[in-house]
């Protein structure tokens, strides 16, 4: 992935780039087939049924140990041994399912069933988890009938089968009603939209819409919720928001629409209308350039057409890997206030095509036109012409238009923005040689233009501009000295001026911010000069700065916004860490507290249960029913155990959730200006990492990776071995005066050594760059692993808490910043595979603490958990393939109702 996409302003539209990760086209191959024993069995053979049976036990309680690769190895050996062995071929199902190798799973499970005497639950549930998500569902359904005639009430047999969507029938749809005069469900006006009052006119509307992406935790983007109430539950959210329309991306499944259908008739008062996507990859090339594919363009075509008729209540969509399907029948056109389609255009691919066809630079269609555009400007505008004209000939119906666009692509100029050739040349006239060449993609060499686009006469419906704009990127939002002056009535703000020159660019055209938001996250993946940055913003900070940008938008005089977004997406990937989530495709299943992309919602999706969840705050009770993982040999300590009478370390216990290790040591009333504690954690390979703490803290039985360094409410870090930190600073060659470039510390390999030396982490989110005129931009940098002393209730991004009163202090360390890639899976950092970041499963955490006396001139040991010289027990934890979690209202939704409900309609 290129610098370039990862410095990219987040977008839901985005969501389906990933799903190719879960869900394979391959699957064609093995939809139904006449039985569940599609795959032949394997051929007789001479059967050792002890020996088999030694091993498929074994591999079991490996398997119970999460050691997959010996699991693996035991099922092997039991189905040479007796190629019958059917608990064998299901053991081997199971772990090719744990490695996402569907084809070669719904295999084994056949395998299973086809040598078994009698059918077994684990290899029945088996099939139907792999068929499932392959997206196999005739088959699925089929697998999980047959557990539950097995073992009736199998809870995840019935639950699954819950999920499973409707048959698809396109002879039980209704016949198609077209209105005779042509309907204009909304129109756009002078900069605003427009819907019909009841009375037969019209009446304006200030778009107040949120973003709908429906990824619960643990599923894919392409997983929707089933019919249970979500849909419900979320449409009732929007309305208690004060939002008058939801925005969504991609078609939803049919309960959707009913959802939303049954809503607006019964809450005529509270209408939510949609401004609907339609989503398509990238095209094909080279490039990803080839807008002229038949392919790909009948495939685009196929869904605008899909999402016409499903809009007006009839459509049948067979279920495909990676889309919605099922029988569409909730009419919900009266309340479509537009369409969005397409996807943030990747500008190498738009420059490429635009290169292609230099002479493409005009369109003349029906209720579309364009001149003096570029050649993808004129396939836009073919497109959004073939959808209208569709709509019109099925159900004689117009709504406004726009495609997708974002700032990388917009139609203005940016003199602090240079593109990667300006850039190469401002180096070499400055006889420069930085240690890596940017990958940033060139944010303004070529422009999506909408104002060179039209409507027809026949399109009394008309043209809008859609732009996902966020504060802090490009860099131009940033650096333009010119944006650096403007003030909205709230104050100064980067972000209105750019806005005001957009809306301004656009004349009468509506410009819809159809994205904004900033998230919620620890991470902080771009840093802004009002602090309206990506990420690093605790719960009341998000809500305050989305409150405040809404306002700037609406004073800008653009048509409305789309807050991104309803709920926290735990399976999106950010730039900055996106390389440290490995295997990718689990990071549906843990809460990256360092990842930008997961933290945008109103709603958030916490670890954990609600009624157990762990809490920063320096109290006792979160604890009650665990017990101590380390504690002195001479105390029984207990949750509630006596405040020691002087520092010392009595007990240090350690629990977990799907986004952070939790730590609490039992140590007294502290004075931090005669104490400092340290934790050391070998995280992996207990002959790796240092074997000396730092500040003459003595020896480590076991290599440590990581220092919790406790120095005092104001100064405490954790601290890496530098071989394992994850940056390091090359330099500039030739820079003057000189200057550092933060690059990837490779190989990423814990090393064994003995200095006692850790480094703090930093990242550089802001890199250094050039403006057109040679003006350099300096990096910008902040300290990661310093961690913030305060109560959770204080602050959301609370990571320690030290308390007199209980004699406790309590840490919480995402688990990214242990270099964990996949907590579950056990997965940590160790190493490369080519030039990426690689991973190895860890057996568990080793926990090392020291107390030191630095009242006087040299730190002195006073105390030591365990003993100094002895080797930690191994901490480990569950690995799990549901995450545990529950939903729950950030400030930032108090905030936008408030927000919607000041902003009015415009007048008539």
């Amino acid at each position: 992935m290129s610098d370039g996409a990862r410095h990219r302003a987040p977008s839901g539209a985005r969501w389906l780039r990933w799903t190719s990760l879960a869900l394979w086209l391959v699957v064609a191959a093995f939809e139904p087939r006449a039985t569940l024993s599609a795959q032949a069995a394997p051929p007789p053979a001479r059967c050792d049924s002890a020996t088999a049976g030694a091993h498929i036990e074994a591999a079991w309680l490996q398997w119970r140990a999460n050691a997959v690769p010996a699991a693996d190895s035991l099922f092997r050996l039991g189905v040479r041994a007796c190629p019958a062995a059917g608990d064998g071929w299901t053991g081997l199902g199971y772990v090719a399912l744990r490695r996402d190798l569907l084809p070669l799973a719904v295999a084994r499970f056949d395998s299973a069933l086809a040598v078994l005497p009698r059918p077994t639950v684990d290899a029945a549930l088996g099939l139907g988890i792999a068929s499932f998500r392959a997206s196999a569902l005739t088959r699925a359904h089929r697998a999980f009938v047959l557990a539950d005639s097995l073992e009736p009430g199998n809870v995840t047999a019935r639950d699954y089968l819950r999920r499973i969507p409707e048959p698809v029938d396109s002879t039980a749809l209704p016949a198609r009603q077209r209105p005779t005069t042509t309907v204009i469900a909304a129109r756009v006006g002078r900069r605003i939209f427009e819907v019909p009052d009841g009375r037969g006119g019209w009446r304006p509307m200030w778009i107040k819409a949120v973003n709908l992406g429906a990824a619960l935790p643990g599923k894919h983007p392409a997983e929707f919720p089933p019919d249970d109430g979500s849909y419900e539950a979320w449409i009732r959210d929007l309305a208690d928001l004060g939002a008058n329309a939801v925005r969504v991306y991609t078609i939803h499944p049919p309960h959707f629409y009913r959802a939303l259908r049954q809503w607006n008739l019964a809450h005529p008062d509270q209408t939510i209308w949609v401004l609907h996507g339609v989503w398509t990859e990238l095209p094909p090339g080279p490039q990803e350039e080839r807008y002229d594919d038949r392919a790909w363009n009948a495939a685009f075509l196929a869904e605008m057409h899909r999402v016409v008729d499903l809009l007006h209540g009839r459509a049948a969509i067979p279920h495909r890997p990676g889309h919605a399907g099922g029988m569409y029948l909730a009419d919900v056109s009266p309340w479509t206030l537009g369409y969005i389609i397409g996807r943030e255009w990747e500008p190498y691919s738009v420059q490429a095509f635009a290169r292609r066809y230099p002479r493409q630079t005009a369109y003349s269609g029906r209720y579309v036109q364009i001149a003096g555009g570029n050649a993808v400007d004129v396939w836009l505008a073919t497109a959004a012409d073939s959808m209208i004209a569709y709509e019109m000939a099925q159900w004689n119906t117009q709504r406004p238009m726009a495609y997708t666009n974002w700032p990388t692509l917009d139609p203005l100029q940016h003199p602090t923005e240079t593109s990667r050739a300006e850039e190469a040349a401002w180096h070499r006239r400055r006889r420069e040689r930085p240690p890596e060449a940017s990958k940033e993609y060139d944010n303004d060499v070529i422009a999506l233009d909408a104002t060179k686009m039209s409507a027809t006469p026949h399109f009394a419906a008309g043209l809008f501009a859609s732009f996902h704009a966020y504060p802090y990127y490009p860099d131009f939002m940033v650096l333009d000295s010119g944006y650096a002056k403007a003030s909205s009535p709230d104050g100064p703000s980067h972000y209105f001026g750019y806005l005001r020159e957009l809306v301004e660019y656009h004349g009468t055209i509506p410009v819809v911010i159809s994205e904004v938001g900033v998230p919620s996250s620890r991470g902080n993946a771009h840093l802004q000069p009002q602090g309206w940055h990506h990420g690093g913003h605790d719960e009341r900070a998000q809500a305050a700065i989305n409150a405040r940008l809404t306002r700037d938008i609406a004073a800008s005089g653009a048509a409305g916004v789309g807050i991104f977004a309803l709920i926290d997406e735990w399976f999106k990937k950010n730039w900055l860490v996106i390389d440290f989530e490995q295997p990718s495709e689990r990071n549906r299943l843990w809460l990256n507290t360092l990842d930008a992309e997961q933290h945008y919602g109103l709603i958030a999706m916490r670890p954990g249960h609600r009624d157990s969840a762990m809490v920063i705050d320096g109290r006792r009770d979160d604890w009650s029913g665990r017990d101590p993982w380390l504690r002195r040999a001479s105390d029984a300590a207990s949750p509630n155990a006596a405040v020691p009478a002087a520092p010392r370390i009595d007990a240090l216990w350690v629990t977990q959730d799907e986004a952070f290790v939790y730590l609490r040591l039992d140590v007294g009333a502290v004075d931090w200006s005669r104490t400092r504690i340290l934790v050391g954690i070998d995280t992996h390979d207990a002959a790796a990492g240092d074997h000396r703490f730092p500040l003459g803290a003595g020896a480590s039985a076991t290599g440590l990776e990581f220092v919790l360094d406790l120095a005092g409410p104001a100064r405490a870090r954790l601290l890496v071995d530098p071989p394992y930190n994850l940056y390091r600073f090359a330099p500039i060659l030739g820079s003057q005066p000189p200057v550092v470039q933060s690059v990837y510390n490779r190989p990423f390999r814990s090393l064994r050594n003995d200095d006692g030396r850790f480094d703090t982490l930093w990242v550089t989110p802001n890199r250094r760059t050039f403006g057109r005129d040679g003006r350099v931009y300096e990096a910008q940098r902040y300290e990661r692993n310093l961690l913030r002393h305060a109560r959770q209730t204080e602050t959301t991004l609370a990571d320690w808490f030290a308390d007199s009163a209980s004699g406790i202090i309590e840490v919480r360390i995402p688990w990214g910043m242990l270099h964990v890639t996949d907590p579950s899976s056990r997965q940590v950092l160790s190493g490369v595979r080519g030039t990426d970041p690689a991973h190895v499963t860890t057996d568990g955490f080793r926990f090392s603490v020291r107390m030191l006396d630095i009242g006087g001139t040299t730190p002195v040991l006073r105390d030591a958990l365990p003993a100094v010289g002895a080797t930690p027990p191994t901490w480990t934890w569950s690995t799990w393939e549901s995450p545990r979690w529950y939903a729950e209202r950030k400030p930032a939704f108090a905030a936008m109702r408030e927000t919607f409900r000041a902003i009015p309609d415009p007048r008539d």
